[in-house]
C-alpha cells in the first residue's frame, strides 16, 4: 500500500542546512507532508506532529484532553531550516498509554492519526 510518508530521500536530506540534526530534518520532512485531517505519532520520539488551522481547532482539542487527563503539556511549533525558520507543523510529547485516548479524540474532530518508526 502506497504512503505518502515514505522514509525521506537523500534529496530531502539535501536540501537542509548543513549542521541541521538528524531529529530535526525527520520532523521537517514528516509535517511538511501532513495535511489539517491528518497527525502523525512518532513512537520513536513519542511526539504527534499535526498542523493546525489558523483557528487552532487541534490544539484546542488536545488542551482539552489534557485537562481531561490532569496532565501539563507544551504544544510547540515545528521549524524547518531550510531558508530560516517557516513554522507549518505543530508538536507535542505524547505518552504511549495516553495515545489511545487522544487518537480517539482528534478522529472525533475529523482527524486520523497514523503511527510512525522514524
Amino acid at each position: 500500500m502506497y504512503s505518502k510518508f515514505r522514509r525521506p530521500d537523500l534529496i530531502d536530506i539535501g536540501n537542509m542546512r548543513p549542521g541541521v540534526s538528524r531529529d530535526r530534518i525527520l520532523e521537517a520532512w514528516l509535517v511538511t507532508r501532513l495535511s489539517g485531517d491528518q497527525a502523525v505519532y512518532r513512537t520513536s520520539n513519542s511526539q504527534l506532529y499535526f498542523c493546525d488551522p489558523a483557528s487552532g481547532e487541534t490544539s484546542a482539542v488536545l488542551r482539552q484532553v489534557f485537562l481531561a487527563l490532569k496532565v501539563s503539556r507544551r504544544i510547540e511549533r515545528v521549524g524547518i531550516d531550510a531558508l530560516g525558520a517557516i513554522f507549518v507543523g505543530m508538536k507535542v510529547v505524547i505518552e504511549p498509554v495516553e495515545l489511545p485516548v487522544i487518537s480517539a479524540a482528534l478522529r472525533l474532530s475529523g482527524i486520523a492519526v497514523e503511527s510512525l518508526e522514524l
